[in-house]
Parts: structure tokens; sequence; C-alpha cells
């Protein structure tokens, strides 16, 4: 298998110029490789990005039951406290 010539972050910086607008034929003559080849990397790196998004996932539904336990708490103390003040506030009348 041949040597890559270029490293991942110039793959990257080559398909953002693309995402950004820049003409194909442009890009693929200033760096020297095909159109082809351009819209492969850019075609694998969409899919590369795939699985931030299952992980930015994830985290979004730990952080979520985090979020419910903590708010079920509060409620448990906001329920006990009112109960309390409740009772001491028809205790002295």
């Amino acid at each position: 298998m041949p040597k890559l010539r270029f490293t991942r972050d110039q793959i990257k910086v080559m398909v953002l110029e693309l995402d950004a607008g820049q003409m194909v034929g442009e890009i693929s003559r200033r760096y020297g490789i095909s159109v082809s080849t351009l819209y492969r990397w850019r075609a694998k790196l969409a899919n590369e990005q795939q699985p931030d998004d299952k992980e930015r996932l994830r985290s979004l539904e730990d952080e979520h039951r985090r979020l419910k336990k903590q708010f079920a708490e509060l409620t448990l103390d906001y329920a006990t406290l009112r109960a309390a003040l409740i009772r001491d506030v028809r205790g002295d009348c």
C-alpha cells in the first residue's frame, strides 16, 4: 500500500475548503490531487464523524440521567421542607 502524501490534518483542511464553497477543480490543482480523491476523502471524513455523534448522544443521555436524579432529590427535599414548615405554622396557631 502506498504511503500517504498528506497528513490527516491536511486532508481535513482540504475538505473544509471544499465545504466552504471553493471550486473542486481549484482545490485539486492547488494540492495536486484528483477530484475523485477529494470527494472520496470528504465521504470518508463524513463517515468518521458519525461516531462522534453517537458519543455526544451517549454523554447527553448520561447528563440527562444525572439531572433527572438531581431533580428528584431536590423535589423530595422541597416536599420535606414544605411539610415541616406547614407543621410548624399549624403548631404555632
